[in-house]
């Protein structure tokens, strides 16, 4: 827990338990705020469908689960968006996906005005029986199975657009990147936003978060002045073994919204009020 000081004027008029006290309410303050912020400015969406297994026979689900909880960013109990291939239209059945305009919650489930729109070749869960592939994080029984066991891919230069975000704000962006334990392995996945390339090469066993094995870190990925972030994925010529997958993303201002302003101020003004009183008494 953080640390906090004890003015001077409290520490000459209060006991040490009132002083114990305010410091127990002060960093009390300081945790739930820093918890309202990132639960009202963190998005998270996890990408749940498997056409391709569907349309051929894979034997394994559907839909799989959707993500709860932590990835890299995010805390314990966070909510995701779950997007299975109900929510998309199919130029030719598994493949030519495409979506638009679907809203986003925050990680605390209340409504973020963020849409996305987004194209895609196809969908896929990596538990497939039939064909005897299977995901490494379900296999070990990672946490992070339900969001890194499925996934949207691109053999062809596909795009992920973000609409409704604050003009010119500057967000962390993580892109999660998995495939099977059998013909995923050694794949690469090739992302690009405000013109930065990084890719991320999956090895088939990781059954944790590992930055460029899993994951790609964009730590400072800025919206344009319409509060429009484009997501490019895949690559040109891709066709032919050469495959991006895409799990799902988290997107987390680094700026706070009004509302998470106000409730800062509201728990600031708070214990500013229990530190008077206790200097009173």
């Amino acid at each position: 827990m953080k640390t906090v000081s004890i003015p001077w004027f409290v520490q000459r008029n209060c006991t040490a338990k009132c002083v114990r006290l305010v410091g127990v309410i002060s960093a009390g303050a300081l945790f739930l705020n820093a918890g309202l912020l990132q639960a009202q400015t963190l998005i998270n969406v996890d990408f749940n469908g498997n056409s391709v297994g569907t349309a051929y026979g894979g034997g394994g689900v559907g839909t799989g689960p959707t993500m709860t909880g932590a990835a890299v960013l995010g805390s314990a109990g966070d909510q995701w968006n779950g997007f299975g291939d109900s929510s998309f239209t199919f130029a030719s059945y598994p493949g030519g996906m495409s979506g638009s305009g679907l809203a986003l919650n925050y990680a605390n489930g209340s409504a973020s005005g963020v849409t996305m729109s987004l194209t895609a070749d196809g969908s896929y869960n990596a538990n497939e029986p039939v064909w005897n592939n299977h995901s490494a994080f379900t296999t070990a029984g990672s946490p992070y199975s339900s969001l890194m066991q499925d996934l949207i891919y691109a053999n062809n230069p596909q795009t992920i657009t973000l609409s409704g975000l604050a003009p010119n704000q500057a967000f962390n962006l993580v892109l999660y990147n998995a495939g099977d334990q059998n013909v995923g392995a050694g794949r690469t996945s090739t992302f690009t936003v405000n013109g930065v390339t990084q890719t991320s090469v999956w090895d088939g066993t990781t059954s944790t978060l590992v930055a460029g094995v899993d994951y790609v870190d964009f730590a400072s990925a800025t919206s344009d002045g319409t509060g429009t972030m484009v997501i490019d994925f895949g690559v040109t010529g891709g066709a032919g073994g050469l495959e991006t997958d895409l799990d799902g993303f988290q997107l987390l201002s680094s700026v706070p919204e009004p509302t998470t302003l106000a409730c800062l101020a509201v728990a600031g003004t708070m214990a500013l009020v229990w530190r008077r009183r206790l200097a009173r008494s």
